[in-house]
């Protein structure tokens, strides 16, 4: 639950155009704290949150909240307890708010309890959402005066609308029992839009849209119409001025679960589709990851099989994060990943339920038990015209992430001198520019600014996989744990276990 077009390269920037990280936040863990949790509030600061084994007499538990400015200096610091039967859900950050859910795991109530603190003072405010059914979440979006609620009941999406000033909770619409699942849900301040994998009526897999305004009234539907041998399997909406619609995402055979290259479908206010298919094989740019021979196999099959008049297909589990608009050009980013498996496991056989959050699979799907975590391989990067017509493509190979929950890892940035493509790991801030299809600087490595000159961070050190979070304007804050060894500062321990937060911009 948990959220580009070309410009002229003015060559003498490159010299100097860097990854800085100007300020960083440090805090010590003993050996068995947990770390915290990020959320970002633009310009307002960032907030660090965690709960901690704590407890009031109610057996309520106490979570601490620390106050961060853009400098990364400490502004306020809170503790609350919190409820014992709350489990915490998820977050979000809305006009100078922020927003902590929590959902009741008591047989005997179904209520959501949702906490708004102030980013300016830590001022809170507790509401109880009225919850009809015991809903498993996977949405959770909050706009000018309501919060939206998405997951699933009995196997069925549901969307819950809450409004803040009447205290009233209900039902979207149009959207339990439509045997659909649930893809996205997009909100702003005039309207909602609930994005959905349906069928069509001959069973191939498509997506609809659904629009409400922003008190939850239904206003309309459309689904997409594919061609006859192809299915939509997954999809983003972009953010566009107007009443058009885009839909950019990955499309398959009619019922497959893997994609076969990207679609941008136009959807305009009266109701007229027109969908742009682009086959992973005619990509430029696609198959850089790979090892040089292997690439040059995949390359030689293409065209062999194009000029036999065959059909070149693929087949990949791909994750669309965003459509970027810039100019008159749409910058699409996605993700591919294929799930690991152990082959020596005690448990073959088993199964267990592993949701594939965000991928718009049937969230009750059930995974063997030797199953060991998404592993990531390439970051897809493409620009589009306002036709429809792909202007060029780009990648960004990404190593050793393996994840067992599908979130987003790489960012993209727009800057003067390209668009910036970066993600973190093993306490380094991996990166490369790109302008269209040209690589305008390489992959390059930047170890995490430490506090004190002499700190190094051991070998062993926890969270290979730190957090990344776009910020706001292009400043990101990257965050984590680290044991870090210092041998020769005064005053500074030989050994100690950090939570950071650092402040990373590209300039």
């Amino acid at each position: 639950m948990r959220k580009l077009t070309f410009l002229i390269i003015l060559l003498p920037f490159f010299v100097q155009a860097q990854i800085v990280q100007p300020q960083r936040f440090e805090t010590e863990l003993k050996t068995y704290d947990d770390g915290y949790e990020v959320m970002t509030g633009g310009e307002n600061g960032v907030i660090v949150y965690r709960s901690v084994n704590e407890y009031d007499k109610k057996g309520g538990q106490l979570w601490e909240f620390i106050m961060l400015d853009t400098t990364l200096n400490v502004t306020w610091k809170k503790q609350l307890f919190i409820e014992k039967d709350l489990a915490y859900k998820g977050y979000d950050y809305s006009l100078g708010s922020f927003y902590f859910l929590f959902q009741t795991y008591t047989s005997n109530s179904k209520d959501l309890k949702l906490l708004q603190m102030r980013a300016s003072t830590g001022d809170t405010l507790r509401y109880t959402i009225k919850n009809l059914v015991p809903l498993e979440l996977t949405e959770f979006e909050v706009t000018d005066g309501a919060a939206l609620l998405g997951g699933y009941y009995n196997s069925e999406p549901v969307v819950i609308h809450f409004n803040f000033s009447e205290s009233k909770t209900k039902v979207l619409p149009g959207i339990f029992g439509t045997k659909t699942e649930l893809v996205q849900l997009k909100v702003d301040d005039n309207s909602i839009t609930v994005l959905v994998g349906s069928k069509t009526y001959d069973k191939r897999n498509t997506l609809t849209i659904k629009k409400y305004n922003a008190d939850g009234e239904y206003l309309n539907t459309f689904t997409l119409e594919p061609d006859l041998d192809k299915g939509l399997i997954f999809g983003r909406i972009a953010d566009i001025e107007g009443e058009n619609d885009l839909i950019a995402g990955t499309y398959g055979g009619k019922r497959s679960e893997y994609s076969r290259g990207l679609f941008l479908g136009l959807v305009d206010e009266e109701n007229r589709q027109s969908i742009e298919y682009f086959n992973y094989a005619d990509f430029k740019n696609f198959f850089n990851y790979m090892r040089a021979k292997r690439k040059e196999r995949v390359s030689n099959r293409i065209d062999r099989k194009k000029i036999k008049g065959k059909k070149v297909r693929f087949n990949y589990r791909l994750l669309v994060h965003e459509v970027v608009k810039q100019g008159d050009t749409y910058v699409l980013l996605g993700e591919a990943f294929y799930p690991k498996y152990n082959s020596t496991s005690s448990f073959s056989g088993s199964y267990s339920y592993i949701p594939y959050s965000g991928y718009g699979h049937n969230q009750h799907d059930y995974i063997p038990m030797n199953f060991a975590g998404y592993r990531y391989t390439h970051a897809v990067v493409a620009g589009f015209d306002s036709n429809g017509k792909m202007l060029w493509d780009n990648s960004f190979e990404i190593e050793d992430v393996v994840s067992f929950s599908l979130e987003q890892f790489v960012h993209a940035t727009l800057t003067n001198e390209g668009i910036v493509l970066l993600y973190l790991y093993d306490n380094q801030i991996r990166s490369k520019i790109i302008e269209g299809d040209e690589v305008i600087e390489g992959k390059r490595f930047d170890n995490l600014k430490l506090t004190f000159e002499d700190d190094k961070v051991n070998d062993y050190s926890a969270n290979k996989i730190g957090g990344l979070e776009k910020w706001y304007g292009n400043t990101y804050a990257a965050f984590g744990i680290q044991r870090i060894k210092n041998l020769k500062d005064a005053g500074v321990e030989l050994n100690r276990r950090v939570f950071y937060v650092n402040k990373v911009q590209y300039r």
